[in-house]
């Protein structure tokens, strides 16, 4: 977790939970902890989330009790009442799919302790539609509704 001291030039207090916004890193080489790592000592932006995601673990790098500027405008509602996921990107897909599995089985957890359904999840570009983000999910999946269809197939047992 960030120190209490960097939570603020990510986000504010309050955050009512009615969605998830997932992303993808534009950084094919940074693991969850390097960027938790920049994130705490070198970034300089506003951009943030709740969450980083990669192949060997989920680190919860800011409080669900606050608001993480993740998508444009700072009082958007993705930024103001969504949880933030980062997944990190990779080269090999391989590990990146590692990754994203551990991404989804937190989203599934996430939706159950916050009642959220498929429909409370979206994507960065669902913000702001120039950003394409995430881009390895939808370089995989090729559409939104297909990850979507395989969170549920998870959530089905299938």
């Amino acid at each position: 977790m960030l120190p209490k001291s960097k939570w603020r030039q990510f986000g504010h207090e309050g955050n009512n939970k009615k969605g998830i916004i997932v992303h993808n890193t534009n950084n094919q080489q940074m693991s969850a902890e390097e960027l938790e790592k920049w994130l705490k000592n070198d970034c300089r932006t506003s951009q943030g989330c709740h969450f980083i995601v990669d192949h060997k673990e989920v680190r919860k790098v800011m409080p669900l009790s606050w608001s993480v500027y993740n998508v444009g405008n700072a009082l958007a509602f993705g930024n103001t009442d969504c949880i933030a996921v980062e997944i990190c990107s990779n080269p090999s897909e391989k590990l990146y799919l590692l990754g994203q599995s551990k991404a989804i089985d937190l989203i599934i957890m996430l939706m159950g302790k916050f009642g959220l359904t498929s429909h409370d999840i979206y994507f960065h570009r669902d913000f702001q539609q120039n950003i394409n983000c995430p881009a390895q999910i939808l370089n995989i999946y090729g559409s939104k509704d297909k990850f979507l269809q395989e969170i549920e197939r998870r959530i089905n047992g299938d």
